[in-house]
């Protein structure tokens, strides 16, 4: 019996023993899982690709223009310093005008800020008849051969559209002409005057390299008033008489530009 006994209680040592053995086993496995866990590197967040940018305006451009042009005159007489009736009134000048442009923009945000030299040909005239008590058997002209405009520029960019407002100088090559029965003399000026205007432009075709943008705008020049003939110059029995000459323009025109941009890309879209 005692035999027994003894042999149970072995059994019963043995399997708490190896309980033990097992109990160690699983928690040396848990504190390596959990330390490998530890020195396992975080997850990185998802990250979104970034929503395209749009049309930036900011770089240098080439282009043609051409439209019409309208615009007034008047020739008012002239004694010594003082100012005399009027030669032939206020009348009208009608013509078109065609050319080129360059130019440079840099946007900030929305804002556009750019300068824009352009040179165009026109062929803008009117004649009027004298007034008394000036010889009514006269005529008086006023013509434009050419103009040329710097200006700057400051636009709204609404993507690959543009608004903006313009200001500047101009300059002008004209000249009158004065005819009466006896013949006709011409006189020829340079004319210096103040430019504003407004317009707009879209990038119709963008690609690596800059793009094409097609433009619309209206600018109107203050010519103010330039001195002609001066001396009088008699002709027969007539005499050509000393002038102020008023001139103003008002222009409409459309144009083409290929614009190439700088350092900011310019994001293709179709």
């Amino acid at each position: 019996m005692s035999a027994a006994r003894s042999t149970g209680g072995s059994c019963l040592t043995g399997m708490l023993a190896d309980m033990k053995w097992l109990l160690v086993a699983a928690m040396t496995a848990g504190l390596a899982s959990h330390a490998a866990a530890a020195d396992a590197p975080a997850a990185r967040p998802a990250v979104k690709a970034p929503a395209p940018a749009g049309f930036n305006w900011t770089g240098c451009y080439v282009g043609i223009q051409a439209g019409g042009s309208w615009g007034k005159s008047e020739h008012v007489g002239r004694a010594g310093d003082t100012s005399g009736p009027t030669i032939s009134g206020t009348f009208n000048l009608t013509g078109t005008v065609a050319g080129g442009n360059f130019g440079c923009d840099f946007q900030i945000e929305k804002t556009v800020l750019g300068f824009e030299n352009d040179l165009s040909w026109t062929n803008k005239h009117g004649t009027a008849q004298d007034l008394p008590p000036f010889n009514v058997a006269g005529t008086s002209s006023t013509r434009e051969t050419w103009i040329d405009m710097f200006r700057g520029r400051v636009g709204y960019a609404l993507d690959q559209f543009l608004i903006y407002g313009t200001a500047g100088v101009a300059f002008a090559g004209t000249e009158i002409t004065v005819s009466n029965p006896a013949g006709s003399i011409t006189d020829s000026k340079t004319r210096t005057g103040l430019a504003a205007g407004l317009g707009g432009e879209w990038a119709a075709y963008v690609d690596s390299w800059g793009a094409v943008s097609l433009k619309l705008e209206y600018v109107h020049v203050d010519f103010g008033s330039k001195r002609y003939v001066d001396p009088a110059v008699p002709m027969g029995a007539f005499t050509v008489g000393t002038r102020d000459v008023r001139l103003t323009d008002d222009i409409v025109r459309a144009g083409v530009n290929v614009r190439f941009n700088w350092d900011a890309p310019v994001v293709t879209k179709y």
